[in-house]
């Protein structure tokens, strides 16, 4: 008998010695689980999955075996967390205890007998033995574990958040998982969810030897478990003043100066990010031993990046960046446009000089140039677009994000790739990163049409994915209208484009396009069998979007 069928075993001693209660629907009695368990486990053994799984993924697995082992329908929910406990419980076992949170209901309390007081972070348990609480608390606690007892799993996120935990343990009814299940999935946090055998909010019991099962669980030598925030941590510190000074030579110019100091401007450093996460997931290297050589492809990423804006707030007549004034807006266009044209150079230099191997410096050199030449192509296609006014369509408009905004990040992937030495995931890579970059701008659009301020997209004529959608979907007058305003700079324009938004729900339906790009760089993930670049770009995923 193997270790789980010992556990639930004794899960099932300990339930028939409690009174009889009516176990909820939702949830098979313990001692059905074995079966649920081997079902699943020959599912993801045929066919080789690796975590983390997309919730559309998850759900549509969980109707397979479903139908497949004939199970009742009413236990979907519980297939749906069981399969995804199954595909994370590795992952789980490989990350140290002092790094894992359990999360314990308060309704495991007696509602009689229980001493307990609360705070703000939940129950203070005494640990009286009138429930579990106490001696599962105690055991996890002593194993390393951050414990909760607490009745929201949103108290738990901020340890995720902060780096504080890698992984979680979450004991709740089906109601409670449900709620969070979405959440934690989209995070592509390591979690395992066990459901009470009881709900109703009061006296509740769970399979505790299982519970204990599954504290315990633990697997030597299981490879680096991706260190997302230490990863974030070492790519800024690329970026401190210091640092960024130890790459030009000495002295250094004003205009040096002034560009490296845009260089080190507080943005997101999404696309450096990405060149060192994919290349520590594919060659398994902690953040603290990243090479030199990825040190500078990422820097150069951003150099790239950062010079594009420059040239992008110039062509805009932005006069605000980060919050702050631009740098053409601070020194005029020429000295903005010598500091853009510095860091291009600066950028294509340390791919040079980054001591890779010359064919990955060429294989380097090659994919970056091609993708500054999209972006070109990207950002010339929106400039003729306000030159040359028209109500373009939704294809129009997306074609010109996959050239203007995805290149940066399919090129930051896919050089950590190539200095990793993994042409293999190249295809992936691709398509995950024209995805994600339609995506990303699909939603600086969305965000823009609701700050509603003079310099944005539609009032200044650019091309948005929300004014698209609005005159595709608006009446024949109101498209009429719409167009010739647009076409001869009427001052109403805006105010018709605003008219065209409300009555069509555009921005509802922009927020579907972005959902399906979204989905669709989940879809390019699912055949990558790297379980640690997995994770990161799940979780990539959704932090940037």
């Amino acid at each position: 008998m193997n270790a789980l069928k010992e556990t639930l075993v004794q899960d099932v001693v300990g339930v028939v010695r409690t009174p009889a209660i009516p176990l909820p629907m939702k949830v098979p009695p313990a001692a059905e689980w074995q079966g649920f368990h081997d079902r699943i486990h020959e599912f993801l053994e045929r066919n080789h999955l690796v975590p983390p799984l997309s919730l559309t993924d998850i759900k549509e697995y969980a109707d397979l075996i479903l139908h497949s082992a004939q199970f009742p329908s009413a236990y979907r929910d519980f297939l749906i967390v069981q399969l995804h406990n199954a595909v994370w419980e590795p992952v789980v076992a490989s990350i140290p205890f002092e790094r894992r949170v359990l999360m314990l209901p308060p309704c495991l309390r007696s509602s009689t007998q229980c001493p307990a007081t609360f705070d703000a972070l939940g129950l203070l348990c005494v640990n009286c033995g009138r429930c579990c609480i106490g001696s599962l608390s105690s055991e996890a606690e002593a194993l390393g574990y951050s414990v909760l007892v607490v009745e929201s799993a949103s108290l738990v996120q901020p340890f995720l958040d902060n780096g504080d935990a890698d992984a979680v343990i979450g004991i709740g009814c089906m109601a409670s998982l449900e709620r969070s299940f979405d959440h934690i999935v989209a995070s592509a946090i390591p979690g395992l969810a066990v459901p009470l055998l009881r709900d109703g909010c009061k006296d509740t019991f769970v399979a505790e030897a299982h519970v204990r099962s599954l504290l315990h669980a633990h697997a030597r030598n299981s490879g680096m478990y991706p260190d997302f925030h230490a990863l974030r941590q070492r790519v800024d510190a690329w970026f401190e003043p210091h640092a960024l000074l130890e790459l030009c030579p000495q002295p250094v110019s004003d205009t040096e100066q002034l560009a490296l100091a845009w260089l080190g401007k507080n943005g997101k450093r999404w696309r450096p990010f990405l060149t060192a996460a994919t290349y520590a997931a594919l060659t398994d290297c902690p953040a603290s031993s990243l090479p030199d050589s990825l040190r500078r492809t990422a820097i150069a990423v951003e150099c790239l990046h950062k010079a594009s804006l420059i040239f992008d707030d110039i062509q805009d007549n932005d006069t605000l960046r980060y919050g702050e004034s631009t740098l053409h807006e601070l020194h005029g266009i020429p000295i903005a446009m010598t500091a853009g044209l510095y860091l291009l150079g600066m950028g294509y230099r340390l791919i040079a000089e980054s001591g890779a191997s010359t064919e990955a410096v060429a294989a380097m050199t090659t994919l970056t140039s091609q993708a500054h030449m999209r972006l070109c192509s990207g950002q010339g296609a929106e400039l003729w677009s306000v030159r040359h006014p028209r109500l373009l369509t939704t294809a129009e408009v997306l074609d010109i994000f996959r050239m203007k905004t995805a290149p940066a990040f399919d090129v930051g992937l896919r050089l950590g790739a190539i200095l990793a030495g993994a042409p293999h995931v190249d295809p992936v890579l691709k398509s995950f990163g024209e995805a994600l970059g339609t995506a990303y701008q699909i939603q600086d659009d969305l965000d823009d049409n609701r700050e509603d301020t003079p310099g944005n997209d539609i009032s200044a004529g650019r091309p948005s994915i929300v004014q698209t959608l609005a005159a595709e979907h608006a009446s024949p007058d109101l498209r009429a209208r719409m167009l010739n305003a647009i076409q001869c700079q009427s001052p109403n324009r805006t105010a018709l484009v605003r008219e065209a938004i409300l009555q069509t729900g555009s921005e509802a339906l922009a927020r579907g396009e972005l959902d399906r790009f979204k989905q669709a760089a989940l879809n390019a993930l699912r055949p990558l069998q790297n379980r640690n670049l997995k994770i990161l770009l799940h979780r990539f995923l959704s932090q940037a979007l």
